[in-house]
């Protein structure tokens, strides 16, 4: 290419850091959070926040719109930021029917977030990261023993969202790993509960597919089985009908019939086939006194 000529995406637009795609052909949903989670400052300050930045108010406000019918995706890369915003995002998306998927780093409030699906996907190439909750305080000892304090209680939260998704860890173990500060592959995320599935590659999935939809046609595709109804059968129903004014017949005939049905499991079949033949063929009873007990035959 010349030294001016530049490429250019065929795309008009690059996606947001943060957007939400609706498909209401498919009643379907998917959030991108591709950002830090911050609460939405406004004034001077919002002009110097960046668009990544992602708040549970933006959010609510979002999923508010989504038919409460609609399955909803939310695709996570982010380093986190703040609690009180990852709390209220995660409490917004966990009253909906919400699949997380890890696509990247779903770190400290993010890993918050994660928790919210019912499912909930890591990608092979990604990391969830736990840890304390932390802040800035200045003050004398009494105000920094409060600080910390509070930050336990802050801690608490999102240990209590964790919790709820179903880890299988010890609250011991869990705590450990906050304040080791630590770093979830996706095999352990699924081994400690953090993650229900780790996501399989398209080949995978059309392998999958396409044994399932070869087993459908197979199905299919097969003949219908048609019952054989013997001459001497026919014959017994035909029997069957021409005397069923008499009560003694009545019982008579239905003794062979379960005697001839105890031998041969396959007869109440038969029969049945051969009861709706029979009644496609005749479909008027022949006596007065048959459409006096039709209800008695139970046709």
């Amino acid at each position: 290419m010349g030294q001016n000529q530049k490429m250019t995406p065929k795309s008009s637009a690059p996606m947001p850091y943060f957007s939400l795609r609706v498909n209401h052909d498919v009643k379907m949903a998917d959030i991108y959070i591709f950002g830090n989670i911050a609460q939405r400052r406004g004034g001077l300050g919002g002009l110097f926040q960046a668009n990544s930045d992602q708040s549970s108010y933006d959010l609510a406000n979002q999923v508010s719109n989504i038919p409460k019918d609609y399955l909803i995706t939310v695709h996570i890369n982010s380093n986190g930021g703040e609690l009180k915003e990852g709390l209220g995002i995660y409490n917004v998306l966990k009253e909906r029917e919400v699949t997380t998927i890890c696509e990247g780093f779903a770190a400290s409030a993010g890993s918050v977030i994660f928790c919210a699906g019912k499912t909930r996907i890591m990608q092979p190439a990604s990391l969830l990261f736990v840890h304390q909750a932390s802040m800035s305080a200045a003050g004398n000892a009494d105000e920094l023993a409060k600080a910390s304090e509070d930050l336990k209680i802050v801690t608490a939260a999102a240990v209590a969202a964790y919790k709820e998704c179903g880890i299988t860890v010890s609250d011991d173990d869990l705590y450990a790993m906050l304040k080791a500060e630590t770093w979830i592959t996706p095999e352990d995320a699924v081994k400690m509960g953090f993650a229900t599935q780790i996501a399989t590659s398209q080949e995978e999935d059309n392998e999958i597919q396409n044994d399932a939809m070869a087993s459908i046609m197979a199905a299919v595709s097969e003949p219908p089985k048609m019952i054989e109804v013997p001459e001497s059968i026919l014959e017994t129903m035909k029997v069957f009908c021409e005397t069923s004014r008499e009560y003694t017949a009545v019982f008579e005939l239905a003794g062979k019939a379960l005697d001839v049905m105890n031998k041969d499991p396959e007869m109440v079949h038969k029969l049945k086939a051969a009861a709706e033949m029979l009644l496609a063929t005749n479909p008027t009873p022949k006596s007065p006194a048959q459409v006096e007990h039709k209800g008695f035959f139970g046709f």
